[in-house]
């Protein structure tokens, strides 16, 4: 799914969001430094941090990755999502969200309304389950 924002034919690297300040934002982050693709963070402790107050339009439509490291949504709180302007969402935005229970968020089907593509992280944990077996096993 990067591969379909780091490989844009423009010369401006592409721009992502991250939702969270835990142990899986860092993760998240450190993937996008290795792929070149330039981010902000919505922790605001971070330095590098966009505050919740400063998530307005033209900061989610300018990034068209948008990805959800922390737990809103996450069964049983189903009923919660990252406070976005949802409407500046649309079909150039790929929307992830490590959650993988329930199987679409609050927040990707929020995404999903607005034309964006959408991913949750039953994905993530079946590679980091398979990363973890070759350890085990010394592969």
């Amino acid at each position: 799914m990067l591969e379909r924002l780091s490989k844009r034919d423009t010369d401006i690297r592409p721009r992502a969001l991250v939702l969270g300040n835990g142990g899986a934002s860092r993760a998240v982050a450190y993937v996008l430094r290795e792929v070149g693709i330039r981010f902000a963070s919505s922790a605001a402790t971070a330095p590098w941090a966009t505050s919740r107050e400063q998530l307005d339009r033209t900061v989610v439509g300018v990034c068209p990755l948008i990805i959800n490291a922390t737990p809103l949504g996450t069964f049983p709180n189903v009923d919660e999502a990252p406070p976005l302007p949802y409407n500046a969402i649309g079909p150039d935005h790929l929307l992830i969200d490590l959650v993988y229970n329930p199987e679409e968020t609050l927040f990707l089907k929020r995404g999903k309304e607005q034309g964006a593509t959408t991913a949750n992280g039953l994905t993530m944990l079946h590679e980091q389950a398979e990363a973890a077996w070759r350890i085990w096993e010394g592969e």
